[in-house]
């Protein structure tokens, strides 16, 4: 095939491609949300659909009481206490956690918020695996956990950490004009020692 003819197939092609995406705007907006999740970490880009890992809910249950003295009324507040790190957040989207240590191999997380929309009624909790040279970070696979937004708790438990290796809690409301505020434990946690890294984008 000459020269011409290859690029006059490559130009239909072309044309025919935008032409199926506008006729599914439902299936090319699914593939444009899959790529930027594989751009981010949540999602393995080698894995089919067949591999991702199933929503996973947070049960309702459990308490949270902030200890003595700690300020709970700043936009975003995070200690260690013990074997557990305390989160106090008020009117956010998006915010990580300080880098702890792993103390062992899973840790229990419960959290609950409020928010002012009434369509959005859910928030999310994702771990974020800090490199032993401390120069990267990446979401840890399956980590994603669900959490309402009546203001009351609910917990889960999170497996798959590698004690003495340095995580983060990310915290996300997917909404541009509303916010969240709450709280969250993370139980499981080795060490009241937390670490912080300059230009941390995650």
């Amino acid at each position: 095939m000459s020269l011409k003819k290859r690029l006059g197939a490559l130009a239909l092609a072309g044309v025919m491609a935008l032409t199926l995406s506008a006729c599914s705007p439902k299936e090319m907006l699914s593939s444009v949300i899959l790529k930027t999740a594989t751009i981010l970490g949540f999602r393995d880009e080698n894995a089919g659909d067949e591999d991702e890992a199933p929503e996973k809910k947070a049960e309702a249950g459990g308490s949270i009481t902030f200890p003595e003295g700690m300020e709970t009324s700043g936009r975003f507040v995070n200690e260690v206490h013990g074997d557990t790190l305390y989160i106090a957040f008020n009117g956010i989207a998006n915010r990580s956690t300080d880098y702890f240590v792993a103390g062992g191999d899973s840790i229990t997380i419960t959290g609950y918020a409020t928010t002012d929309s009434a369509t959005i009624n859910e928030f999310k909790a994702a771990i974020w695996e800090l490199s032993d040279d401390r120069t990267q970070t990446s979401y840890v696979q399956g980590t994603t956990v669900y959490f309402a937004t009546g203001g009351d708790c609910s917990t889960a438990t999170i497996s798959g950490l590698t004690p003495g290796k340095m995580y983060k809690v990310y915290i996300s409301y997917d909404s541009s004009s509303y916010y969240i505020t709450g709280g969250m434990t993370v139980t499981g946690v080795g060490s009241e020692e937390m670490t912080t890294v300059e230009n941390d984008e995650s």
